[in-house]
């Protein structure tokens, strides 16, 4: 299997097909279950998503590392500036509501901890296995294949990947045009929807992509068409969008910057998970 660097990927024109099925899936898994993936709303809640579940893989691995909360969370984000206290207790609040984590019994009363349900496992395995059919259409090494095969090896992989993009700064703080979307509740599935639409050749200094609307982008998604059209506002006075006609009707376009740092962002992600589960495979073969 090949190990994709953030610029193999962004050399390689079949990028384009990994980017745009990527999108279609994770858009549609979101109609198909929106309550269940509400807790990746925006990029902090797919951040503390990520290491909730890093930390119970962990702990699944090894009984030793500490197993999900607050405290072993907030250790666990140290030297990142993904969240507070608050925030975390608030999040783990919030998995618990959604049914995505569930108490553990513990001998010390004082500590609230918590592992994630056997649904949230496939959730994130899911999640994973489509990211490796994106990669797998460049390269047709059969990695999600591989992870259908053997389940497990979502542990080590989502713990590595994990890491990586906790520690890598242009994901965590990604450039302002995708920060525009992200920061945002919903706002990555607007950017996925609009962003993968381009041409993987950018010869205009507007990208033509068709009519978007608030309307349409907002049943699409569930999600409120006042929030939508704030958002696409956001991006159109920044220049980020526009449209043909007064009143963002006709034709949208996006600007390239938008289009190649949205790509980059994307390649951080994708280089992680390529490297995260080739490591896997490789400890999965010695252990074996």
């Amino acid at each position: 299997m090949i190990v994709y660097s953030v610029d193999r990927l962004l050399a390689d024109s079949r990028f384009q097909d990994c980017l745009v099925f990527s999108a279609a899936e994770l858009l549609a898994t979101h109609r198909e279950i929106p309550r269940e993936v509400r807790y990746l709303a925006d990029l902090q809640k797919w951040l503390l998503s990520q290491a909730t579940l890093a930390l119970h893989f962990e702990h699944r691995l090894d009984p030793a590392r500490p197993p999900i909360s607050p405290s072993n969370l907030l250790r666990f984000l140290a030297n990142t500036p993904i969240a507070s206290r608050n925030t975390v207790l608030a999040f783990l609040a919030e998995m618990r509501q959604y049914g995505l984590v569930e108490p553990l019994a513990n001998s010390d009363r004082r500590q609230r901890v918590f592992v994630a349900r056997a649904h949230t496992e496939d959730l994130i395995r899911r999640w994973y296995c489509t990211h490796l059919e994106a990669l797998d259409r460049m390269d047709g090494a059969g990695r999600a294949e591989r992870l259908r095969a053997a389940p497990d090896l979502i542990l080590p992989a989502q713990t590595r990947m994990a890491r990586l993009l906790l520690s890598a700064q242009g994901w965590c703080r990604p450039p302002n045009a995708v920060g525009l979307f992200t920061r945002a509740e919903a706002g990555s599935n607007i950017l996925h929807d609009i962003a993968a639409r381009a041409p993987w050749h950018l010869t205009e200094t507007r990208v033509w992509i068709g009519p978007v609307t608030s309307s349409g982008i907002a049943a699409r998604y569930l999600i409120s068409q006042s929030h939508t059209a704030r958002i696409l506002a956001r991006a159109r006075d920044e220049g980020l969008i526009g449209w043909a006609l007064a009143g963002n009707r006709g034709d949208c376009w996006v600007s390239p910057d938008l289009v190649l740092e949205y790509r980059r962002w994307q390649a951080l992600k994708f280089s992680a998970i390529s490297e995260a589960f080739q490591a896997a495979v490789e400890r999965g073969t010695v252990m074996a």
